[in-house]
């Protein structure tokens, strides 16, 4: 594997340092003995316990598989549309034929390059199917799992006050806290009814300071169960400072907050990945494909802090698992109130 810190190292593809085994051809012209050379450019540090490493690792499992050959470039959330555009063409000028910008801001600049390789597969996660030529979307189905966590939420809230946090309002975020409500809703034993706070910061990893200045306003008014949608680091570390429970985002965060981090969302990437290979190796790059593999497919599961499990009553734990059943076997779907 192929790892580039910044933008600017990653204007020198070909020369970048290699950690791990390579199987490219010397002149990057493309794939050698079937295996794909795919690129993945992340939004923050590779490590990140969260988003970034959830995707790096889902890509590591298929170069272990032998399917990939796999050039990661770690970028942060305040690189420019022109770094990502010049990062996108060197990666494509290196050969490499899958290149997935692992950042919704990453659709527009990556937009501006896709005509001149025709024969490359392009992924973002704009998460509402825009297509665009050989540019792929894929989707970000957790209002599924994040169903199934509030139905534990709503059983350890002593206040019934459940809060939600993301980077921007947009349709996967909101989506994914009203469905926190809506799991909660069934586990609630009152008084009142549940109550839902949410509060979009207007930055993802950039925004750490206003995410834990949004926390500590949302417990002052009550909130003791929080969900994350893309500003998790930060939500996590303020629940951890104020004693309230989250859930986990993309994948098990247990170990940033184990008093605090009730459950996660964990995003299995590798089969999202997975689909965006088969179709190069197919040749089916154009038109592109909005890939959706969601948690009736393996793309996303559900996992519960183990400190928990004598804080969640037995009836919480086995409406848990009644509808996680009925949702992987179709016969529930999880109502998406993420608007059009």
């Amino acid at each position: 594997m192929k790892k580039l810190g910044t933008a600017v190292a990653a204007a020198a593809v070909v020369g970048a340092a290699v950690t791990g085994c390579s199987s490219s051809d010397p002149g990057g012209s493309g794939s050698a003995d079937g295996v794909v050379k795919a690129a993945i450019i992340t939004s923050g540090p590779v490590n990140d316990v969260g988003w970034n490493q959830g995707m790096v690792e889902g890509a590591e499992k298929l170069e272990a598989e032998g399917l990939i050959d796999l050039t990661v470039v770690q970028q942060d959330s305040g690189a420019t549309s022109e770094q990502i555009a010049q990062i996108v063409t060197d990666l494509a000028e290196d050969g490499n034929q899958l290149i997935v910008g692992h950042s919704f801001n990453y659709g527009e600049p990556i937009k501006g390059i896709i005509a001149d390789y025709p024969d490359v597969l392009f992924a973002y996660p704009g998460g509402f199917g825009d297509i665009t030529a050989n540019l792929a979307d894929y989707s970000q189905p957790f209002y599924q799992g994040s169903f199934l966590t509030g139905i534990l939420a709503g059983d350890l809230t002593e206040t019934g006050i459940l809060a939600g946090t993301a980077g921007f309002e947009i349709p996967v975020c909101k989506a994914q806290i009203e469905a926190f409500a809506d799991g909660a809703r069934l586990t609630y034993k009152g008084p009142g009814e549940i109550q839902l706070r949410p509060s979009y910061i207007g930055g993802w990893s950039d925004a750490a300071a206003q995410t834990i200045e949004a926390v500590n306003a949302l417990v002052d008014q009550g909130a003791d169960q929080f969900s994350t949608c893309g500003v998790d680091a930060a939500t996590i570390e303020g629940a951890k400072q104020r004693g309230v429970g989250v859930a986990g985002y993309t994948m098990d965060q247990t170990p940033l907050a184990p008093q605090n981090v009730v459950s996660s969302v964990v995003w299995n990437l590798d089969e999202v990945l997975r689909a965006m290979i088969a179709d190069v190796e197919a040749g089916n790059v154009d038109p592109a494909k909005y890939y959706e593999v969601d948690i009736t497919e393996g793309g996303l599961e559900v996992v519960i802090n183990p400190a928990f499990a004598d804080k969640i009553s037995p009836e919480a734990m086995a409406l848990f698992e009644e509808y996680r059943e009925r949702i992987m076997a179709g016969e529930f779907e999880v109502e998406y109130k993420g608007g059009d």
